[in-house]
């Protein structure tokens, strides 16, 4: 697939353990430091995280400190506006002007000259501002919001941070018997799936539970408040994203079609299939849902053309009740007997006598490093808030929500050097017509980002690669540009964004392009018109003096990463989706 952008400075074993500075290499970026390479995304990637795993994480004075270091005498990379031309004899000079000159010629063609479009070009190395179109104003930066929650997040968090799911209760006898009931609780992690949920019952049994005398309890709610007297807030549990799959199959003409539910949970799901089957119609299939007791009774109505095959995803709501049937199920699977039953509800105060409740098993979740993927390659929304509002949890206590993510994202921002005033930010996905930005802030975010060690190699790998994976997987194949782009999409009603980075030959370039006030029926030609943006990009690195390589020869080939086949959220739907 071509050699895939990433982020390698220095050898692995020159990365600081957090709470570190940054090496003096990095920080004298303008001042003659050598350019960083460009390397096989996978292979880098994989080395990096190999590293950064087991790391302490940094603490937040360490991080002010880090983030408060001198400056060097001149960095470019505070300008917002392409320079004035130097020496017009000057090589470089001569291909920056003939790069302005390409862009400004995509920027007057159709359809982007009926548009409000904000582009911004900067050499990652020095910082150097090769152009700028309309950089100081405010745009819809649509999912591009991604760019800062991950970015906060794994600044302030670290890329190791793991979620948290919990069994508590009181302590087990030596026979293995809890005496009471046991509360399964949260903390809002939105890559939990049936399969950690199971691994509680698993983990509980390994150390010697065999009975729990009492009932399984959930509310799906935080325990900490803000203030004494609040009620707990909810969110706390979230199991498959709050996300359940109806699968629709045609039988025989004129027959009731089957219809299923993926995670399969038939003590959870009810299903209910009104759709016929009806050949040389298309398909057209309504879902609709409704809680009946403790279980989810789904109806499907429609038809189903006999060579289709339908997977249509919806939301769950609440994956509490989800989650407690999960568990009862495992605990019964894994040999531990339930004497009571599953249900809503919290351990009251006093029922493990004077201690508070003790851990009887735990999941940890990937590391966030790995939920960021989730976030940025796939474009999903409610991975992207989950961070969001947990960055706000983890930086100022209580329950995870909106306004405090907003704060907390704003905060950690200022410390990356963005001012308050070049954007606004009012959730972590980008799935609203608030959220505004600066091209010029957002492409200065991205280059502090690829210098900063302690996230570039998670923050760069989390992004979708060009040809090859993630939102972009369709857009820049069959050309010399697959596996050379790194970047973010968005997508609204009339808005589109395309960010990253752009690389080749070891020469790295940080580029934002957010267009918005356009019919929605144009977005594929304003796709298209990005697409020719960043070839312009690429045809200015290409026209670049060829960098020696140590040693002579050819560069040794990058590995190609598989296509992500995961699934998507249903807010998103790849290319096609409002919100990527």
């Amino acid at each position: 697939a071509g050699a895939l952008l990433v982020l390698v400075l220095g050898v692995a074993a020159a990365r600081p353990a957090r709470g570190e500075g940054k090496p003096a290499a990095a920080r004298a970026v303008g001042q003659g430091a050598p350019r960083p390479s460009v390397a096989g995304a996978q292979r880098g990637g994989r080395a990096h995280h190999a590293l950064a795993r087991g790391q302490a994480q940094r603490s937040l004075a360490g991080k002010r400190a880090a983030r408060h270091e001198a400056p060097p005498a001149r960095d470019p990379a505070l300008d917002t506006e392409a320079r004035a031309p130097r020496d017009p004899a000057d090589p470089r000079e001569q291909r920056i002007a003939e790069l302005r000159r390409h862009l400004d010629d995509v920027l007057r063609e159709r359809p982007l000259s009926r548009t409000r479009v904000g582009v911004t070009v900067m050499d990652a190395t020095d910082g150097d501002v090769l152009y700028a179109h309309n950089g100081e104003k405010l745009f819809n930066p649509a999912s591009n919001t991604k760019i800062l929650t991950t970015a906060a997040a794994l600044s302030e968090l670290g890329p190791d941070y793991r979620y948290l799911t919990r069994l508590v209760g009181p302590a087990a006898d030596d026979e293995g018997v809890v005496h009471g009931s046991v509360e399964l609780r949260g903390s809002g992690d939105p890559s939990l799936t049936a399969q950690g949920v199971a691994e509680l019952a698993s983990d509980l049994r390994a150390r010697g539970v065999t009975r729990i005398d009492g009932d399984l309890l959930a509310d799906g709610k935080y325990r900490e408040v803000d203030r004494p007297g609040d009620a707990p807030a909810g969110g706390a549990l979230v199991m498959n994203r709050n996300v359940y799959t109806v699968r629709v199959r045609p039988t025989e003409p004129r027959k009731t079609a089957a219809v299923s539910i993926e995670p399969v949970a038939p003590d959870f799901f009810t299903v209910i299939s009104k759709v016929t089957t009806v050949p040389k119609r298309r398909s057209r299939v309504r879902i609709s849902a409704y809680r009946e007791g403790e279980r989810f009774v789904v109806v499907a109505r429609g038809r189903v053309n006999p060579r289709d095959e339908l997977r249509i995803k919806q939301r769950l709501g609440d994956g509490t009740s989800f989650a407690l049937t999960v568990l009862r199920h495992a605990l019964a699977d894994f040999g531990v007997e339930l004497a009571g039953r599953a249900r809503f509800g919290r351990l009251p105060e006093g029922a493990t006598g004077d201690a508070p409740p003790g851990t009887l098993a735990e999941h940890r979740s990937v590391p966030l490093a790995e939920i960021c993927r989730v976030s940025n390659k796939d474009s999903n929304n409610f991975v992207a808030d989950a961070i969001f509002k947990t960055l706000g949890r983890e930086r100022f206590g209580g329950a995870a929500t909106l306004q405090k993510g907003a704060r907390a994202v704003g905060e950690v921002l200022e410390l990356l050097g963005l001012s308050a005033s070049s954007y606004r930010i009012v959730n972590g996905s980008g799935l609203t017509h608030e959220n505004r930005i600066q091209p010029s802030a957002l492409m200065r975010l991205l280059r502090h980002l690829y210098f900063d060690l302690a996230v570039a190699p998670e923050f760069i790998a989390s992004l979708a690669i060009g040809g090859v994976d993630g939102t972009i997987r369709g857009r820049f194949r069959g050309g010399d540009l697959v596996g050379k782009v790194r970047a973010k999409t968005g997508t609204l009603a009339n808005v589109s964004a395309l960010s990253g980075y752009l690389g080749d030959r070891g020469d790295v370039l940080v580029f934002t392009i957010l267009v918005d006030d356009f019919h929605h029926r144009r977005l594929e030609e304003i796709r298209d018109a990005q697409v020719r943006l960043v070839k312009q990009m690429m045809a200015y690195l290409r026209t670049g003096p060829e960098p020696a390589r140590p040693g002579g020869g050819e560069p040794e080939p990058a590995e190609a990463e598989e296509p992500d086949e995961s699934d998507h959220d249903l807010d998103d739907d790849g290319e096609a989706a409002v919100g990527n």
